[in-house]
């Protein structure tokens, strides 16, 4: 399938609508002799989905390779079946994209409105009035249009990953990419961008980054779990308990260290939760979604 794309060019260059489609295909990425992506492969097409996996799993440098910012050394991107590699098609697909990074940059000088505006006369949006008009949109959709004359520099942490989220929603955007989106949210902030994220997935794709597990559940209608590089697990939220089945079971006593053992903690009733391969005669647990998550990318040993 070739890209459809408006040409950055025209007046008022709204981007075609509809989700964009992506191909990631064994990917690998070396930065600093350290292999941070290892043949990761990801595919989605409208909805969400959430790239879950602890700290330095590769969660950010996928979805800078996605966003066209880091190109793989072995792998490529397709994105409405355009190879990125290629110049013209890199272009054509940032006009359709956008991108909220882990950490927002901005001039912190720069008022709220003018900090958005600049993003947008860079993607070509035109003529003017509709230009802001739109800028008046995503500001509103993030829940900072009350701020739009303060400096950047006066704003919380919170506040200044909203007016990133905003940047990214101009467009609007075939296809979003969000990296930690929800980090320096509070509870509220959190739910309200969950719901504009599941929002947009019902007309364009949404990849988000995360390593909060219930975060992974709520929004996302897939979930790709990485770790240390590779893509250990793909599948539906609700898939993720059942591949802990059999696997989680309940110790009176500290259990002792073995290669079947996957990780133990003490719970508050006195009691040692244990995953891995049970032995034998051992008292099975229903598991949670924690419990395969823990088992798909935690660390051998005891809590």
């Amino acid at each position: 399938m070739s890209a459809r794309l408006t040409s950055p060019s025209s007046p008022w260059a709204r981007p075609s609508s509809g989700p964009v489609v992506v191909h990631a295909d064994r990917l690998g990425v070396v930065l600093g002799g350290r292999t941070v992506l290892d043949d990761v492969s990801l595919w989605a097409s409208g909805g969400v989905v959430a790239v879950l996996g602890p700290n330095g799993a590769g969660k950010s440098t996928l979805l800078r390779c996605l966003a066209t910012l880091v190109e793989p050394a072995t792998g490529t991107v397709h994105l409405d079946g355009a190879d990125v590699a290629a110049p013209m098609a890199r272009i054509e697909a940032r006009a359709r994209l956008g991108y909220v990074p882990q950490r927002p940059g901005f001039t912190g000088s720069a008022r709220v409105f003018d900090a958005v505006d600049v993003l947008a006369v860079c993607k070509g949006l035109a003529p003017e009035a509709r230009r802001r008009g739109e800028v008046l949109r995503v500001l509103s959709a993030v829940g900072v249009a009350d701020r739009i004359g303060d400096r950047v520099k006066t704003l919380s942490g919170g506040m200044l990953r909203r007016v990133a989220v905003a940047q990214a929603l101009l467009g609007p955007p075939g296809l979003l990419l969000a990296d930690e989106p929800s980090a320096d949210l509070d509870p509220e902030q959190r739910v309200h961008l969950r719901h504009l994220l599941t929002d947009l997935g019902r007309s364009a794709t949404v990849i988000v980054s995360t390593h909060h597990l219930d975060e992974a559940a709520v929004i996302g209608d897939t979930v790709v779990v990485l770790d240390a590089g590779r893509v250990v697990w793909t599948g539906p939220p609700d898939a993720l308990t059942a591949t802990a089945v059999g696997r989680v079971w309940w110790s009176v006593e500290a259990p002792p260290p073995s290669a079947e053992l996957r990780l133990a903690w003490r719970t508050p009733g006195g009691r040692w939760r244990c995953l891995g391969t049970p032995p034998p005669d051992a008292a099975l647990a229903d598991p949670t979604a924690e419990d395969a998550y823990l088992l798909l990318v935690g660390p051998s040993g005891r809590h």
